[in-house]
Formats: C-alpha cells, sequence, structure tokens
C-alpha cells in the first residue's frame, strides 16, 4: 500500500511538472509581449534582444494608452467595433445552427442527407480560395467597404460546423417531449424555442463561446473588404499597422504594436480559461472526441 501511494505521488508530481512546463511555453508570448511593452521604440530597435527582454529605462506609456483605450478616438473606435460586430455575428451564428440543425434533425424532406453532406463538403474548401470572388461581389454589390461588409458575413451565413453539431446532439434526444407538446397544440417555433432550446443549453454555450472568440479575433473579414478607418476592428487595425509599418525612413514602433496586441489576445485567452468546463462539455454532448 505504502509503495502505491509513493508511486502515485510520484505520478502526479511528473504530470504537474510536464503540465507546468507546458503552461511556461504556452504563456511565454504573452510575458515577452508585456516585457517588451516597457520599451521605447528607439531602445527597442537599438537593443539586443534576449530570452526574457528588460529594459534599461522602462516606461508604461503604451500601457496606459491600452488601459486608457478611450483617450484615443481611433483605439475606442476600433474595440467598439469589435465589440459591436462580435456580438451581431455570435448572436446569428447561433441562431442559424439552431435552425439549421433543428432541421436537418427532425424534419423529413427529399434528398436531406445529401444536401447535408454538400454542406459539410465545403467546409473542406480554403477560405483564402473565395477571397477574390468576394471581394468583386462585394464590389458589384456596392457594399465594399461599408458595414453592410459585416451585416452580411454575419448574419447571412450559415453556421455549417454549428449545424453539424446541433443536429448530432438533438439526434441523441428521444422526439417523444417534442410529439407530446405537438398533441397539447404548440407550434413549430414554440416547441424549439421552449422545449429544445433548454434541451441544448450546452452546445449552445459552448457555440456562443468559441464563435465569440473566432469573431474577436478575425482580421481577414475588414482587412480585406474595408478600407476606412472607421470601419477597422481590434485585429484588423493591428495587421494594418504591422503590414504598413516598415515604412522607408520610419521608425516602427514594435512596443506599441505588441502592447496594442494585447487587446486582442487577453480577452480570448480570458474567456478560454472562465469558461473552458462549458467548452469541454459542450464537445462531449454533441459525442465529438478529441
Amino acid at each position: 500500500m505504502a509503495r502505491r501511494k509513493a508511486g502515485a505521488a510520484i505520478g502526479r508530481a511528473c504530470a504537474y511538472l510536464v503540465l507546468g512546463a507546458g503552461a511556461l511555453v504556452m504563456l511565454y508570448p504573452l510575458l515577452y509581449i508585456i516585457l517588451g511593452g516597457l520599451f521605447t521604440a528607439a531602445e527597442f530597435n537599438s537593443a539586443k534582444m534576449s530570452l526574457f527582454p528588460i529594459p534599461k529605462n522602462p516606461t508604461f506609456n503604451n500601457f496606459k494608452l491600452l488601459i486608457a483605450v478611450g483617450a484615443d478616438k481611433a483605439t475606442l473606435r476600433y474595440y467598439l467595433n469589435s465589440v459591436l460586430r462580435t456580438a451581431y455575428t455570435t448572436l446569428f451564428s447561433c441562431l442559424t445552427a439552431l435552425l439549421g440543425g433543428y432541421v436537418f434533425a427532425r424534419l423529413q424532406f427529399k434528398r436531406k442527407e445529401g444536401l447535408f453532406m454538400a454542406l459539410l463538403a465545403t467546409q473542406m474548401i480554403p477560405g483564402i480560395i473565395s477571397v477574390l470572388p468576394m471581394y468583386l461581389q462585394l464590389r458589384y454589390m456596392n457594399l465594399y467597404d461599408t458595414w453592410g461588409v459585416y451585416l452580411l458575413f454575419g448574419g447571412g451565413a450559415l453556421n455549417i460546423m454549428g449545424t453539424f453539431l446541433v443536429r448530432q446532439t438533438l439526434e441523441k434526444m428521444p422526439v417523444s417531449i417534442e410529439e407530446a407538446a405537438k398533441v397539447d397544440g404548440a407550434g413549430t417555433f414554440r416547441i424549439l424555442f421552449q422545449i429544445v432550446v433548454p434541451m441544448l443549453k450546452t452546445i449552445l454555450i459552448y457555440l456562443v463561446i468559441t464563435g465569440a472568440i473566432g469573431v474577436w479575433n478575425d482580421w481577414s473579414t475588414p482587412f480585406f473588404y474595408t478600407e476606412s478607418q472607421s470601419l477597422q476592428t481590434i485585429p484588423s487595425a493591428l495587421t494594418r499597422l504591422t503590414a504598413f509599418a516598415g515604412k522607408e525612413g520610419q521608425e516602427i514602433n514594435y512596443p506599441l504594436i505588441m502592447t496594442f496586441s494585447l487587446l486582442v489576445t487577453v480577452p480570448s485567452v480570458l474567456i478560454f480559461f472562465i469558461f473552458q468546463k462549458h467548452i469541454v462539455q459542450g464537445l462531449m454532448s454533441a459525442g465529438i472526441k478529441g
């Protein structure tokens, strides 16, 4: 018994050691960004960087701009655009996943399985292929560089992967409750929102969390399909800042860029750590492993 306890203790210690090392590897980029943000642009560009860069004359000016986000109107606009776009897109993404999953799980119509497989097949097409055709289409529809880009991409597209997860979850649930509600005179939408939605609470929370993180980190949509500064989100503004920062004769302010990137990174990291239990439960409820 003593040997077993000693072996279990050693095993736990080794597991914690491996997990701790992995956590350090994952957190190192964040630590590097925080340390780099303490530099001035001149010192950062002239200093020889080490594994853990320590400035000789640390400054908190970059972090003051980060904390007082409302002090800079442009940054405040990027932040508001990110929040509004994330809320709008997440709402409609979950709604389309709910409706699509319910249709393919409960309703019966011809070629249902073929249509569903065709939708899943579209997920194997790389998104970069559609950039140029979508750009030309938005130009033709006079939606390029307008809020119509966010409205169309956020509310006009079916969340195919979310539809798949909702369908998988519903197919494991009995239909007897829904049939009893129909006998009592309940309509389709009442059954959907008063009976089905509570049963899908776990997977819907998962879709909200992962969808919000994905939209918040999305830089490509505003980068490719908008030009006005008033339409940029935090990720696209950061991407433009890094892409056009290296103009000839201009000193690149890497510390400011790294500090600004915390506006993108920190919310996603916090959401993941706070709600990671719901993410795992959502995948388990849909019967997806790995």
